[in-house]
């Protein structure tokens, strides 16, 4: 039987004691600095960029070592995360900073349509697969023509939880 309940987040990430936590953790997995580098790489050429939910910034510091970007906005529903990117990259004035969750219409971003809309791990907080397909019409209205859509994430395991919650391959293809 198929779950149709959103899935609750077993942290708080508007919560700074469990933003600092996550992020402190995340770190802590090996194949992290690798992936972060690879979709850095894909984004080092393009001018306008999109991150959602940037969580600390650590591909944002990654990526904004190219002078090709000119413009990088991070969006997150999380204030504590988008203070850890305002410490981590203050001192960049290509970066916009918008708080906002992006299970939700998009704002109207400034430097709109981007030339890449990218994500780290952090596509499963819309807290249900079935959410995604509009997460990604919503993208569609943001990113230019040709542009480039990197995502990555989880994929499920073989509990229902995870099932629910993360997409598989063919359905992220889809």
């Amino acid at each position: 039987m198929a779950i149709l309940d959103d899935i609750p987040s077993g942290i708080d990430l508007r919560d700074p004691h469990d933003a600092r936590t996550w992020a402190d953790e995340a770190e802590s997995r090996p194949w992290r600095p690798r992936v972060r580098s690879q979709i850095a790489t894909l984004v080092r050429l393009l001018p306008r960029v999109l991150e959602l939910g940037p969580g600390p910034g650590l591909l944002a510091a990654e990526a904004l070592t190219s002078t090709a970007i000119t413009s990088y906005t991070l969006f997150d529903f999380s204030p504590p995360f988008l203070a850890m990117c305002r410490e981590r990259l203050a001192s960049d004035s290509r970066v916009r900073y918008v708080l906002g969750d992006f299970t939700q219409p998009f704002p109207a971003f400034d430097d709109a349509p981007f030339d890449a809309v990218i994500a780290m791990q952090a596509v499963h907080e819309v807290r249900h697969k079935r959410h995604v397909p509009a997460l990604y019409r919503r993208v569609l209205d943001v990113l230019r023509p040709g542009g480039l859509l990197a995502i990555c994430d989880h994929v499920p395991r073989e509990d229902d939880k995870s099932r629910a919650l993360h997409s598989t391959l063919a359905e992220q293809r889809a």
